[in-house]
């Protein structure tokens, strides 16, 4: 496994555990925006795991919505 095997799989941690943000994802892993898009243009595999979480982040904030209008806050 090379050292860009292991930055991407802390990447994908840390955008799960941001909700997809990813600067603050970034920042946890030490790697900078631009080698985050690099990846997602050059590794498939890596791209098909950053929209899944994106997915999961959509749906998260979708249901938060659904919640507050259900309760009048919105």
């Amino acid at each position: 496994m090379t050292d860009n095997d292991i930055h991407k799989r802390a990447m994908i941690e840390a955008l799960e555990k941001s909700l997809g943000i990813v600067t603050t994802a970034c920042k946890s892993v030490g790697i900078s925006r631009e080698t985050h898009y690099r990846w997602l243009r050059e590794d498939e595999q890596y791209k098909d795991a950053v929209d899944d979480i994106s997915d999961v982040a959509l749906d998260f904030a979708e249901s938060q919505l659904h919640k507050q209008i259900q309760n009048g806050e919105v």
